[in-house]
């Protein structure tokens, strides 16, 4: 059993947010989506919502801004649990048949019906199917998708190697994905390909070691937002560096750092087009024993929320 927190009441932590009341108007409202049993990869998934929010409990929600010249001491800050309404939906049963999918996904629809973000916890990347569906409920054909992911996502079958395929599918339309981090030696000629005739937009991983991450970021909501719909995030962490992410089964060296990851988490949920980011892929039980993957899944969390934050000028 891991050994309780110290206790600071000048230090306050936190997560533990509260459930959403009936008809409530929140900022952001968390959702778990424990998907795992159509992996490619052995995965128990389905374990880290509850990993994620105990890991919350590792931090406070104070953010302070970068000072500008001339003016050190007196930065903005904020404190996220004061400043935002968040709660948190629970977790989603059996999202891994078609019926558990289609209840998370109305689920999702109806947090965000109420709601100006809403953060999907995974699960594997097979939660990007309902949380999307949810996210876009109606306006699916004029909504956009950005991934962070080192893969398309674009397989045949069912499985967290198809969520962008079963998206298009479904109805979304493929010139308004960006696909970003899309790395070598970790895909194939064949879905490659698929994408480049469906139309999607595909940025290489060393993109963002040559470009600023802010204009990336402007330039997948542009393409994603140009519909005049909601846009989804999927923050598939294994884009990150495997030594920053060894709880997601398929990340390899060479990678994202977690703080651009984090940056693009708080960059994204800026901008008032981004209604929902899920985050999927981390494997709590396989995570390095210092919990490194699970930690940084939860500060994507805190880091979705300061965006909203920024968003609403609070």
């Amino acid at each position: 059993m891991a050994p309780a927190l110290s206790h600071d009441p000048s230090w306050p932590r936190t997560g533990a947010w509260p459930a959403p009341r009936d008809d409530e108007r929140v900022d952001l409202a968390l959702i778990g989506v424990p998907t795992s049993r159509t992996s490619l990869s052995a995965s128990n998934a389905h374990e880290t919502p509850a990993a994620v929010r105990a890991a919350l409990q590792r931090y406070s929600s104070h953010v302070v801004s970068v000072a500008v010249c001339d003016g050190r001491g007196a930065e903005t800050e904020i404190v996220l649990d004061e400043a935002l309404r968040i709660v948190d939906a629970g977790d989603c049963a059996d999202p891994d048949d078609e019926r558990g999918e289609q209840e998370a996904a109305a689920a999702i629809e109806r947090l965000a019906a109420r709601s100006e973000l809403v953060v999907a916890l995974g699960g594997d990347n097979a939660l990007t199917v309902p949380a999307a569906l949810g996210v876009a409920g109606a306006r699916l054909p004029n909504a956009g998708l950005i991934t962070f992911d080192a893969h398309h996502d674009l397989r045949d079958g069912r499985s967290n190697g198809s969520p962008v395929r079963r998206l298009i599918e479904a109805g979304l339309d493929p010139r308004r994905i960006v696909q970003i981090g899309i790395a070598d030696f970790a895909n194939s000629h064949a879905y490659r390909s698929r994408a480049q005739q469906l139309g999607v937009a595909v940025i290489h991983r060393d993109e963002l070691h040559e470009r600023p991450l802010s204009d990336i970021v402007s330039e997948a909501l542009d393409i994603a937002g140009a519909g005049g719909g909601p846009v989804h995030v999927d923050l598939d962490v294994d884009v990150c560096d495997r030594s920053v992410a060894p709880g997601c089964p398929a990340s390899i060296p060479g990678g994202l750092q977690a703080h651009e990851l984090r940056r693009a988490a708080r960059l994204l949920a800026r901008d008032a087009r981004v209604r929902g980011i899920d985050i999927a892929e981390v494997d709590a039980t396989a995570d390095a024993p210092d919990g490194r993957t699970v930690r940084l899944a939860a500060l994507l969390v805190l880091e979705a929320a300061a965006g909203l934050a920024q968003r609403l000028g609070r």
